[in-house]
């Protein structure tokens, strides 16, 4: 086997189901046993475990959201072959993540639960559904998996609740979320640098809109693509922690850290919004445009500014841009330098995106429960990048096979577009956590030549620059969770006015104050509490 260590975990799935299981003590005496097992006693993962094909297979129920442009098939190669690995029926049942919320709402609400439920991010759905006891906790079960047991203690506080694990968390990247991405041909075309302030970025998009920077003789094209529907400001124009309306960066008179949303940064923002509006420069349907239109629209070459992360996307969507536009180049525009001597993004996370719950049903089936932590575990080991090959078996099972699910080029596998249905990964976690960001390499994720080179320029620009590290991203705030959303919404109406024209910017201290009397302000104590109570130090990293 590889150094990844990833035998032990089928050792313990199948152990797990073996099994006779009387009670709550089971959980942890099934794994303990099955640790101590050796690899000569069991068949590895990666070849066909016989005998989990000679057992009757357990049922897992699972549903999720994505946001993947098509839903992968709940009878799939991919799923009859985990089916055939871990000796189940497994079940899936994904949804738009769009649409997610509302799904999950109504089955959350109906009571009857699948197996795995997934979640984007521990809202106030979440903490509610966990104190009403929707879901297993894990706090004592986690401890027994290899890959599951090395996750960070930052990470499970993050989907904790009253000192209750409820959920296995997934890792994303800290450095590679969504960055400020502009049309460097674009700059080339007009003989512009890349801008390092608002004025000139200001200058910059009025030039992509009215100078033809496609050379293609037709008025076709815009500054900055731009979003809000459902979804408050997507994505803005945020060049550096102390703009982004996420960071909890600046602080109040009273010392406090305050939301982006209220800072004059932000206004300076939306200031910069709203001139690029009255210049033509961003779609004057903007509000009402959906997120996917939008980014459709940028990778179509309408656009020359829009906002993509360098890490975990479909690169279709470059090589449609390319085949369009031969000669487009990608690039990430650099932080601008802050009236405080700082410059640099905010981190994309605490190191957690996504997330699955267990049933509180499972509560009964200890054996089943070690049989689902012992699947994730599994898709969530480390494989290293030297040893994802088709020599690997783990590695060569999770991406459906080479030269179906990945290919081979330059030593590098490269995934298959349109091949989701025949790669188990894609159904079951889908990101290994790494020993750190840079170990993710995220250029060798791609084989389109624009896909590759975006994200090697994004690795090379964001080498030099710091991340802020967004204290609210390590606590959960109760009162957070539950009023900040219709905070956000309430003062993204006034925002959109103020942009379009409607409502003065005069008239921004007002609105601060509606959110501040309306729970804002209830928010910023409590969070500043949490805060000082877990001794989080907020900074640069």
């Amino acid at each position: 086997m590889k150094k990844n260590g990833i035998t032990g975990v089928l050792i313990i799935s199948m152990f797990a189901l073996l099994a006779a299981c009387n009670g709550e003590d089971e959980f942890t005496n099934l794994a303990d046993s099955a640790s101590n097992r050796t690899a000569a006693e069991v068949n590895a993962p990666g070849s066909n475990n016989t005998e989990a094909k000679a057992r009757e297979a357990v049922r897992v129920s699972y549903m999720d959201g994505l946001w993947d442009a098509v839903i992968p098939s709940p009878d799939s190669p991919a799923v009859q072959a985990i089916n055939e690995k871990f000796g189940i029926e497994f079940n899936p049942q994904f949804y738009y993540m769009q649409e997610y919320p509302d799904k999950l709402a109504v089955t959350m609400a109906g009571g009857d639960l699948p197996d795995m439920i997934g979640l984007e991010n521990p809202d106030a759905g979440y903490v509610r559904w966990a104190k009403q006891g929707a879901f297993l906790p894990l706090n004592d079960l986690i401890k027994n998996y290899p890959a599951l047991s090395k996750i960070p203690q930052s990470a499970w506080q993050s989907v904790s609740v009253d000192g209750n694990i409820y959920a296995i968390p997934r890792w994303f990247t800290k450095k590679y979320g969504k960055q400020p991405v502009i049309r460097k041909d674009w700059l080339d075309n007009l003989g512009l640098p890349m801008p390092t302030n608002y004025k000139e970025l200001r200058d910059v998009l009025i030039a992509f809109t009215m100078n033809d920077p496609d050379k293609n003789g037709k008025d076709d094209t815009l500054g900055l693509g731009l979003s809000s529907v459902g979804t408050g400001l997507l994505y803005g124009a945020a060049m550096g922690a102390g703009y982004d309306s996420a960071a909890w960066y600046e602080r109040n008179d009273a010392g406090q850290l305050i939301p982006g949303t209220i800072t004059n940064r932000n206004k300076e923002q939306i200031q910069f919004l709203s001139e690029l509006y009255s210049e033509g420069a961003i779609a004057k349907d903007w509000a009402v445009s959906k997120m996917s239109d939008v980014r459709n629209d940028f990778f179509s070459g309408k656009f020359g500014m829009y906002f993509e992360q360098p890490y975990d996307f479909n690169e279709q969507r470059f090589t449609a841009l390319r085949e369009l536009q031969p000669s487009a180049k990608l690039a990430v525009i650099p932080p601008f330098l802050q009236d405080d001597g700082q410059s640099g993004y905010v981190s994309s996370s605490n190191g957690v995106y996504q997330m699955i719950m267990l049933n509180a049903e499972l509560k009964k089936q200890p054996e089943k429960v070690n049989l689902i932590l012992g699947m994730l575990d599994y898709m969530s080991s480390w494989i290293p990048w030297e040893d994802r090959n088709p020599g690997n078996g783990d590695f060569d099972w999770q991406y459906g096979g080479v030269d179906r699910g990945y290919v081979m080029k330059d030593g590098i596998p490269v995934e298959i577009a349109d091949a989701q249905e025949l790669r188990p990964k894609n159904y079951l976690i889908g990101r290994y956590w790494p020993p750190s960001d840079e170990a993710v390499q995220p250029q060798n994720s791609f084989g389109d030549p624009l896909a590759k080179q975006f994200v090697q320029d994004a690795v090379d620009t964001l080498k030099g620059y710091k991340f802020y590290r967004n204290p609210v991203d390590y606590i959960t705030s109760p009162l957070r969770n539950e009023l900040e959303s219709e905070l956000e919404l309430a003062f993204t109406d006034h925002v959109t006015r103020m942009i379009v024209g409607d409502e003065p910017l005069s008239g921004w201290d007002s609105a601060v104050e509606e959110y501040l009397s309306n729970g804002g302000q209830a928010i910023i104590d409590e969070v500043n509490r949490l805060i000082k109570e877990r001794q989080i130090t907020p900074g640069w990293e």
